[in-house]
């Protein structure tokens, strides 16, 4: 079980390197954004992923609904970062399936 920190700054963010780290990315649409993070098992490889807030975004690529929390967010559906980690991030904790 890892927590989730959101890292708003570019810099700050691409310098962690933490676990489970992640900083949003305002999209094309109002209300997307760009999820970009750290891989919660600790490997260190970045990850993107499409999220709405209070949505799912349909169409161009895989995405997911996001609560809309930087402190606590939930991620739905699961994530699966291909040959790393697969699990939920829920209520600000990324949890392995």
């Amino acid at each position: 079980m890892t927590r989730a920190r959101h890292i708003p700054d570019e810099g700050d963010f691409e310098g962690e390197g933490r676990p489970g780290s992640f900083r949003l990315i305002p999209g094309e649409r109002a209300g997307e954004y760009e999820f970009a993070y750290i891989c919660p098992c600790g490997c260190g490889a970045e990850g993107w992923l499409l999220v709405g807030h209070g949505h799912k975004p349909m169409g161009r690529r895989a995405s997911w609904k996001w609560n809309g929390s930087t402190s606590a967010p939930t991620l739905e559906p699961s994530i699966n970062h291909v040959g790393h980690w697969h699990g939920w991030l829920r209520d600000g904790v990324w949890k392995e399936v």
